[in-house]
């Protein structure tokens, strides 16, 4: 029984904490909207609203002002004392036994508390936009008040910067002025909106004339400052190069200074029209214009000298080309006599000819054109360059042709000396196979010594043309060179083969008694009478290396000591 009490005393007490607990978080749920609403209602808007009142706002400022007042004075200010008031008594019965009823009323009071606390904010949201663009208007009265102030004063005290575009510009200014006594007027009255559409219009009309006022010094400067000086200068310089005789690769240099002269005056008056981006341009076709002229005169004065340089300096080096080209011809009509010429030498040579007559012609134009009076030394300068460089390369050119030419006794004389030398060699060949003292050789061997003897001779033939073709001699000793090599190598191979050969049927009188080296000797000797001397010592060597084996190898290196030191 006693423990049954225990325990039924627990759970009262378990249940009544619980109580205890929620009443705590009602109370304080309540208590938080109390103060949250009592925040609300203090004299933040209520100020707001003194001082934008008295402001002295008309139309539509002043209608939307008189809604925000309403609305709050009407609805927000009665919600707030209304949640308020709930508010507290809801924390009366929190604390008696409709704690446990009152849950959702709370809930209910915190939406309303939310709803007030939006629409609070809207209005103060809302008088604020309206006293700050009350503000920025009066701001913007006195910033454009000081622009104009600081306009009339750059357009009076430095009028000579602008010239006659500052008339525009100061109708301009009138007519921002007029907008400027309208946006006062309605920002007077308190017309907000429409005092704002005012103020964008003037704003973008004070960006352009601040602009225009800016850029116009910099584009009038020049056109009364530079380019009438220029030109000016210009005229009387071309009037006194043209009476110094000088004369220029355009010939309407007059001219172009009248349009130049005719433009500034345009551009001139599109300045003071304010069409300043055409005025740019103007401004810089015209500083190019006058540069380009410019350049044409001076390009003539500092050609002058070096024309007239270029022109003297021409003068002997058309002569002494003239005269190298000459004494080139003569030597090739000296040296055709003699030889056969195959390389177009009197086709390059009556080329370059040609090629000097139209470079002395030119030359006579300028240097005839000077002495007139009447020569553009620019044109003159560039020309005469490009001869001085065409004259160089043909003077290489010359150069080349006589050096090659120039050759040509020399290799005769060489020629001739190896014709001897070959002619030399030959009998000396002749003489070897001779001292060998053979049977005879073969027919191969003599048509071919006959062979490279008939080239000699046609060697020594060319060499007795009466016009030598020195081209087809260089050809000719090229072939007798390379036979004469492949006819000692023959001679050479004779004389081993029939010296092996014997010296080989000598030792093979070893072996009488064998009769394969008695056959293979019969054998070679026959070789040997049919002047086949390779197979000859072939026939013998091979039975006398399977008789005696290294036999021949000992022999053939003996033989080829004896030879090496002789």
């Amino acid at each position: 029984m006693f423990q049954v009490l225990i325990v039924v005393l627990i759970v009262i007490l378990v249940i009544l904490g619980g109580v205890v607990w929620y009443q705590h978080r009602i109370l304080k749920q309540v208590q938080g909207i109390i103060a949250a609403c009592q925040k609300l209602m203090d004299n933040k808007v209520e100020e707001q609203l003194k001082e934008t009142e008295q402001l002295q706002l008309t139309g539509d400022a002043k209608q939307e002002f008189d809604q925000l007042r309403d609305r709050y004075n009407d609805k927000i200010v009665p919600q707030l004392k209304a949640i308020r008031s709930t508010g507290q008594d809801l924390a009366q019965a929190a604390r008696t036994t409709k704690l446990l009823t009152i849950s959702a009323q709370v809930n209910d009071l915190r939406d309303e508390l939310a709803k007030a606390t939006t629409a609070r904010k809207e209005v103060a949201t809302s008088l604020q936009q309206i006293e700050q663009q009350s503000k920025s208007h009066q701001q913007a009265i006195d910033r454009i008040k000081k622009n104009y102030q600081k306009f009339h004063q750059q357009l009076n005290e430095k009028n000579f910067k602008y010239g006659d575009s500052a008339k525009k510009l100061n109708e301009q200014l009138d007519g921002l002025e007029k907008q400027y006594d309208r946006f006062v007027e309605l920002t007077r009255k308190g017309d907000q909106d429409a005092a704002q559409e005012v103020l964008n219009d003037l704003q973008q009309g004070n960006q352009k004339l601040a602009a225009e006022i800016k850029r116009v010094p910099a584009l009038y400067k020049p056109l009364v400052a530079e380019f009438p000086g220029q030109l000016t200068e210009l005229t009387s310089g071309y009037q006194t190069l043209k009476k110094e005789h000088y004369h220029f690769v355009e010939d309407d240099i007059d001219q172009q200074i009248e349009r130049l002269q005719a433009k500034v005056k345009a551009t001139m008056e599109q300045l003071n029209d304010l069409q300043l981006d055409v005025v740019k341009q103007a401004n810089s076709d015209l500083a190019d214009q006058i540069d380009h002229i410019y350049a044409v005169m001076q390009k003539e004065i500092d050609a002058r000298p070096e024309a007239r340089h270029l022109v003297e300096m021409m003068g002997r080096f058309t002569q002494h080309a003239q005269q190298q080209n000459n004494e080139l011809i003569a030597e090739l009509d000296r040296l055709s006599l003699s030889y056969t010429l195959n390389n177009n030498e009197f086709e390059r040579a009556r080329q370059l000819n040609e090629q000097i007559k139209t470079i002395v012609k030119q030359y006579n134009e300028d240097h005839q054109a000077i002495r007139d009076q009447q020569a553009v030394f620019s044109r003159i300068v560039d020309r005469e360059k490009a001869n001085r460089d065409r004259l160089t390369d043909i003077e290489e050119e010359q150069n080349k042709i006589n050096d090659a030419v120039a050759k040509l006794q020399t290799d005769e004389q060489r020629a001739r000396k190896m014709l001897q030398q070959y002619s030399v060699r030959l009998r000396t060949i002749r003489r070897q196979v001779e001292q060998l003292n053979l049977p005879g050789v073969s027919q191969e061997y003599m048509d071919y010594f006959f062979g490279v003897s008939d080239e000699v001779k046609k060697l020594a033939s060319e060499l007795d043309e009466y016009k030598i073709n020195m081209e087809n001699v260089t050809k000719q000793l090229i072939m007798v060179e390379s036979d004469l090599e492949k006819l000692q190598d023959k001679t050479n191979d004779l004389r081993d083969s029939a010296e092996l050969t014997e010296r080989l049927q000598q030792y093979a009188n070893r072996f009488a008694g064998n009769e394969k080296v008695a056959a293979a000797a019969k054998k070679s000797q026959e070789l040997f009478n049919q002047y086949n001397y390779a197979g000859s010592l072939e026939a013998i060597a091979t039975a006398l290396e399977e008789a005696e084996p290294g036999s021949y190898k000992r022999i053939e290196d003996s033989y080829y000591q004896e030879i090496n030191e002789q």
